[in-house]
């Protein structure tokens, strides 16, 4: 479990006013998640875990100091639970988005300057994909392949710029009505070089950059996504011996709502197989809001590489793809607690021949505040 001093900038920070009026320039929040989950069925073995996450964080609006349109924020994480994913289900994508391990670490710290109604600059500490390769429909499911493509989130030395572990980039935002197009520039590394967990400022690029670019196009009443990445310097292979190799991938998504009262969302994504084992990775899903829930229905599916499967030993029996089917509801019973129940159920788990599917029930608990 996270230690209690851990929590203390946390709770500092519920000190201060989060249903500001609209002329303060400081706006803070906190929120914590939690998610209770239990093999039912198959996997490595059966058992239980909580999977946690507090999160706090505050905006100052720079208009007020004479700064204008400059906005300043900084988020903190403290996050606990095992490694359930891995030790009990098998499956190599996350089965909930909250688990990472246990320890408190700075998420994000940037400020970002709105240049011109079009045109905005953000500098400094930056989750990826708060910017790149967001699905809001699927931001309702557990399973963290629905938060960004594991295709994209399997790369780099310790991963991109994502949750738990976070580097300094500069982004370039531009917009015409509904046209979006955003450009970053990330630090190659996240983490800092000596203690992965612990977040570090330095000058993008410094161990090398990833380059990501993303646009956004109105399609309907919804939107379609293309984007690419692309690291400068270069990784292992994947294939014992085989020469250093470039990190690179590119994906797309289509979301929006397609008949009354019911959002879908379907993405489709790739990356280099030299550097990566995962080849490719296609997303989907649905949700509907019926009298106070909203319910969805996902499918996640992450096909191993030819090297992989290769390096592996060519095992025939290797499955090619894993595959998540999740079912889920989520209810606010308060204006300050969520509750959410859910099943995940997992064809071939990290591919492996030996392990048979698994079930997974959970139960997620999100406490916000200020109270939506």
């Amino acid at each position: 479990m996270t230690h209690p001093r851990h929590l203390i900038p946390l709770l500092l920070l519920l000190a201060l006013p989060g249903k500001a009026d609209a002329e303060s320039p400081v706006h803070a929040g906190a929120a914590y998640i939690v998610d209770l989950l239990g093999v039912v069925d198959g996997g490595r073995q059966r058992g239980q875990a909580a999977e946690g996450r507090v999160d706090a964080w505050i905006d100052v609006d720079g208009t007020a100091l004479g700064l204008e349109g400059v906005t300043v924020h900084i988020d903190a994480m403290a996050i606990h639970g095992p490694d359930f994913s891995g030790a009990k289900a098998n499956t190599y994508q996350v089965l909930s988005s909250v688990e990472a391990g246990t320890f408190a670490h700075l998420n994000e710290a940037w400020a970002e300057w709105q240049a011109t109604p079009g045109l905005a600059v953000k500098a400094g500490l930056i989750d990826l994909n708060s910017e790149f390769d967001v699905t809001e429909t699927a931001s309702l499911f557990l399973n963290s392949a629905h938060g960004i493509g594991p295709e994209f989130s399997q790369s780099g030395a310790n991963g991109p710029s994502i949750f738990p572990r976070t580097a300094t980039a500069v982004i370039v935002r531009g917009q015409s009505g509904r046209k979006h197009l955003r450009l970053g520039v990330f630090d190659a590394l996240a983490g800092s070089r000596a203690e992965p967990l612990r977040a570090a400022l330095r000058l993008p690029g410094t161990t090398g950059a990833l380059l990501v670019a993303e646009a956004e196009l109105p399609l309907g009443k919804g939107q379609v996504q293309f984007g690419g990445w692309h690291y400068t310097n270069h990784f292992d292979a994947v294939t014992e011996g085989g020469a250093p190799a470039v990190s690179q991938g590119a994906y797309a998504m289509v979301e929006g709502p397609v008949t009354q009262g019911i959002s879908a969302w379907l993405r489709v994504g790739v990356a280099d197989q030299r550097a990566n084992p995962i080849a490719s990775y296609v997303g989907l899903g649905l949700t509907t809001e019926q009298k106070g829930w909203t319910f969805g229905a996902a499918l996640a599916r992450a096909a191993l590489s030819r090297p992989a499967r290769d390096a592996a030993g060519n095992d025939p029996a290797l499955r090619k793809t894993e595959t998540v089917f999740e079912f889920t509801a989520a209810r606010a019973v308060r204006p300050y607690l969520l509750l959410q129940p859910d099943l995940q159920y997992v064809m071939h788990p990290s591919w492996d021949p030996t392990v048979p599917d698994a079930l997974v029930a959970g139960l997620r608990m999100k406490l916000s505040w200020p109270a939506k």
